[in-house]
């Protein structure tokens, strides 16, 4: 693998035209400790660290009013990617079920895309796409279970390309090639469903 301090600008020019959330978080966004490499049949993959900073309300005596900027929090993660022509994936949105959050979101119409055929994975995650039947098609049963077997994680995906992580974890040296493994595994199971 290549590696390098900085994540390489076209493959972090790439990423933020696929218009990921992860990427549109907060401010003081940063991309470092990049590592890729190109496979035989022409899938790029890698991971890199990356982090945003935002900003929590906090409440002022009696009255509790809200100000802004008085709190806020960084956010570091070790992001897994994927280019790969044949993926041609629906734009999604994967991330852990968050109840009391989501219960909230979900009222105000926020979509939640579930399977009765694993009710494990409806409950764990919140799944969202612009077309939720081309989305069903790529999440199909064998692609559940193997979601459902593993510890909750986030993921989005845009036509050729996927990034796969966990929120506010980063991932030490000796662990990545797990890390990376696991995210090729889903460049196969998705490749695999072509729409």
């Amino acid at each position: 693998m290549s590696f390098s301090a900085e994540l390489p600008e076209g493959i972090r020019s790439r990423l933020l035209q696929a218009g990921f959330e992860l990427f549109e978080r907060g401010y003081d966004r940063r991309f470092y400790n990049s590592m890729s490499k190109r496979l035989i049949d022409g899938t790029e993959i890698g991971a890199f660290d990356y982090q945003y900073t935002y900003k929590y309300p906090s409440g002022r005596g009696k009255s509790r009013r809200i100000v802004w900027g008085k709190s806020r929090g960084t956010h570091p993660q070790s992001v897994f990617w994927a280019y790969c022509e044949d993926l041609r994936l629906p734009h999604f949105r994967l991330h852990p079920n968050i109840p009391l959050f989501h219960d909230i979101a979900k009222a105000f119409g926020m979509q939640d895309i579930n399977f009765e055929s694993h009710p494990r994975f409806s409950r764990k995650y919140l799944l969202r796409g612009e077309d939720e039947a081309k989305v069903r098609l790529r999440f199909d049963p064998s692609f559940l279970s193997f979601l459902e077997q593993h510890a909750p994680c986030c993921a989005e995906g845009s036509g050729p390309q996927l990034i796969v992580w966990r929120d506010d974890q980063q991932v030490s040296p000796e662990k990545m090639a797990d890390r990376l493994r696991f995210g090729e595994e889903w460049v196969q199971r998705l490749r695999l469903r072509r729409v």
